[in-house]
């Protein structure tokens, strides 16, 4: 009995401490952006603002903004657009001065904004990406701010036209009284057609900015700030507000004029290659297009399955079947069907691909076809579900990841990013649409580098050098049975450590594109485990950690210890400087990090506390590290059935030289402390010490 009380006591006494602590380490963005605008404070303090400080402007609210621009009042030099409902950030005002004093050449730009909830704390940020034409073309991301040149007008009211020059004054009068009702709420379909259409719109087009990029730069400009705290959390304006005024919409005569190459490489796959054949069949309605499938060598049989496949299929369309026995080498493949290919656009298409909605291709040429887009490529899912695959590649810090894989496609997630058309640094090659002339003159598929991973990254990464804009369309979704072809990679050892070499020629052919993404905001996670968009604490952990150096151990782990209820996951296990540079680091000097998540199943986890075990080479000499813990709702929501399952990540930073040089097996022990109970686990993960 008494056991039993002082249990209850000290299970009390640890949620009471867990729940102090999460509610303070849940509020993740409000205490990095304390943290952040000091630092931001700090930078401001130290530049000269003598050119931003000689222009002059003025803050119009978007109910306001129309009859401020054809008022035929003088202008000043930047007009200051933003939502009736919020305000601009403390230092809005300067970044946007500076900006346009430093960028004489751009005459619109936006920024980052975030929400003030009800208890006056800050949240919901959302950090924008870089100029991005297809994203704008879908919807009005700029969101609740932007600012503008007063002088760009002259493009939109060319000879300064008043309202009461066009219209009469009962029509004035009535657009006054709208306007004063859209102070009230938000603005109504005609003023934010205006704001979209009339004018972000036609600065974007005067600017070039449904142009290839000029020597890389972007024509419209974005301050990765937070330059507004709205009132409510923003939803973007619907792209139909601008319907008649888009860009490269398609159009059934232009499509049918364009003959579609689709390239399939496929070995001894013909079941799964009809299923491909027969949905493109079913699912294409007015695209003309050729099939070229590329085989490296499928069995006899298999061969001859091939053959009747597409001889079947030329009774409704063109098939070539490009036959070599070679090694599996994915560009080599689709080069070679590209050569034989007679389209003017290219569709490189795996063959577990399955296509589940008319209009696929149509959509896909109908932004190929534009003169500035890249490669375009589709949103994915996982067959017969609504969970996505694919949805865009960002590029971290480590090497490119599919943002919102394992996410639900029937949520709206992250401002619409799943549904809307976007632009992305890269797309995947399961399907990959380029105009045939781009191919050629970015060289096609890397064979020698990239032979089996990345080259799809990589071609992409190379058109966006070109300065050309990929896109991704998840505004349409097509079925892929991942990794059917050739399994997956990284349950092979032999495969994992291509994998890895592959991964490091991309980075080493990019030097410039490390760490960097125009279309993911630079203070976003650069964790490659977590797909969704988090604020990047990470880095902010990182830096503020102390430096702890491992103890030994002095006895032995015993092996009752060990318990798989003890879930172990490590994410990172590096030197800080690798963190940083990746493959272009120098000798270590900051020290080694390991950050990852840990869990005891069908335990409460707020009794345990957990220390990194560190396991040298020689199987017996054990070190021991503190960890501090990181909220991780990304693990939380995969853990329905968990206690106090919120601070489940972990993360140390070890000093340089603290440890002898050596791999060491990255482990953990979990000890409870209402009671006497210890569980260890080890991963698979080494920390090697230079």
């Amino acid at each position: 009995m008494i056991r039993e009380k002082v249990k209850q006591y000290l299970s009390a006494r640890r949620a009471d401490r867990y729940e102090k602590e999460l509610a303070d380490k849940e509020a993740a963005y409000a205490n990095w952006y304390r943290v952040h605008k000091r630092v931001l404070k700090q930078q401001l303090e130290e530049k000269d603002h003598t050119e931003g400080e000689k222009l002059s402007m003025e803050v119009v609210r978007y109910s306001h903004l129309r009859s401020f621009v054809l008022s035929g009042e003088k202008k000043p030099d930047i007009i200051i657009a933003c939502d009736d409902d919020g305000n601009l950030s403390g230092r809005a005002r300067t970044l946007i001065s500076d900006f346009f004093a430093e960028n004489p050449r751009i005459n619109l730009v936006y920024g980052d904004e975030d929400r003030i909830d009800e208890n006056g704390e800050l949240c919901d940020p959302w950090m924008k990406p870089d100029w991005s034409p297809d994203t704008f073309l879908s919807t009005f991301y700029f969101g609740s701010i932007f600012a503008f040149r007063s002088e760009i007008l002259s493009i939109i009211n060319p000879q300064d036209v008043r309202a009461q020059d066009v219209e009469n004054r009962a029509k004035i009068e009535r657009d006054s009284e709208r306007e004063k009702e859209a102070r009230e709420r938000e603005p109504d379909d005609v003023l934010r057609t205006w704001i979209y259409g009339k004018l972000c719109l036609r600065i974007a087009q005067a600017d070039g900015g449904f142009e290839k990029r000029h020597k890389n730069r972007f024509p419209i400009g974005h301050i990765r700030e937070i330059l507004f705290h709205a009132a409510q959390t923003p939803e973007p304006w619907d792209s139909r507000l601008i319907r008649s005024s888009l860009t490269g919409r398609y159009s059934s005569a232009s499509a049918a004029t364009r003959l579609i190459s689709i390239i399939i490489p496929s070995k001894d796959n013909p079941e799964i290659l009809a299923r491909c054949i027969q949905t493109i069949e079913q699912y294409t309605i007015s695209s003309p297009y050729e099939l070229v499938i590329v085989d490296n060598g499928s069995s006899p049989e298999n061969r001859a399955k091939t053959e009747a496949l597409l001889e079947k299929h030329n009774e409704y369309g063109s098939a070539i079947y490009l036959y070599q026995e070679m090694p599996f080498n994915f560009s080599r493949m689709c080069n070679l069907g590209a050569e034989r290919a007679n389209g003017e656009l290219l569709l490189f298409l795996n063959d577990d691909i399955e296509i589940r909605k008319p209009g696929w291709l149509s959509y896909l040429s109908e932004k190929a076809k534009l003169p500035y887009v890249g490669a375009v490529g589709m949103k994915l899912l996982y067959p017969g579900s609504d969970i996505i695959q694919h949805a865009g590649v960002v590029n971290v810090r480590l090497g490119p990841i599919h943002k919102l894989q394992f996410c639900d496609n029937r949520d709206v997630l992250y401002f619409g990013y799943n549904k809307g058309v976007r632009n992305v640094i890269a797309v995947t090659g399961a399907c990959l649409m380029v105009r045939a002339n781009l191919f050629r003159e970015v060289g096609g598929f890397d064979e020698e580098r990239f032979a089996v991973a990345f080259n799809d990254i990589d071609l992409c990464y190379r058109i966006y050098e070109k300065g050309y804009y990929n896109v991704v369309r998840n505004n349409m979704y097509l079925y892929h049975h991942e990794s059917l072809s050739r399994g997956d990679d990284r349950k092979d050892k032999v495969k994992s450590l291509r994998l890895s070499q592959e991964q490091e020629n991309l980075l080493m052919a990019h030097p410039d594109l490390f760490g960097k993404d125009p279309f993911y905001h630079p203070y976003m996670t650069q964790n490659p485990a977590v797909t969704t968009f988090e604020i990047g604490i990470e880095d902010a952990i990182l830096e503020g950690l102390p430096l702890t150096p491992p103890v030994r151990r002095t006895s032995a782990l015993p092996d009752k210890w060990f318990d798989p209820v003890l879930r172990l996951g490590v994410e990172g296990a590096n030197s800080l400087q690798e963190y940083y540079r990746g493959p272009f680091a120098g000798p270590e000097e900051k020290g080694y990090y390991v950050r990852g998540y840990s869990f005891v199943i069908g335990s409460d986890n707020a009794w345990y506390d957990r220390t990194l075990l560190l396991r040298a080479e020689d199987g017996t000499t054990v070190y021991e590290v503190p960890v501090d813990n990181v909220y991780r709702p990304d693990i939380a929501r995969n853990l329905t059935d968990q206690i106090h399952d919120k601070l489940t990540g972990f993360a140390c930073v070890i000093p340089a030289h603290s440890l002898p040089a050596g791999s060491y097996v990255v482990g953990m022990l979990a000890q409870d402390k209402t009671g006497r109970g210890r569980i260890a686990a080890w991963s698979d993960v080494y920390l090697k010490i230079q």
